[in-house]
């Protein structure tokens, strides 16, 4: 994969993160949230690992 290539996954997962981060606040159902903050995490954690490839 291109530096390029990474931009363009990081931008993708940011918009991901953005999304769910506002279904987390919008749920009222404690374990959609919870299954939300899971998925959450996982795209947080794949972030990470995306950045730091760049650098």
């Amino acid at each position: 994969m291109t530096t390029a290539d990474h931009k363009i996954i990081i931008e993708q997962n940011k918009e991901q993160i953005l999304q769910l981060k506002q279904q987390v606040a919008e749920a009222a159902d404690p374990r959609e949230k919870r299954r939300l903050k899971r998925r959450l995490r996982q795209a947080q954690i794949e972030q990470i690992k995306y950045l730091n490839k760049l650098a």
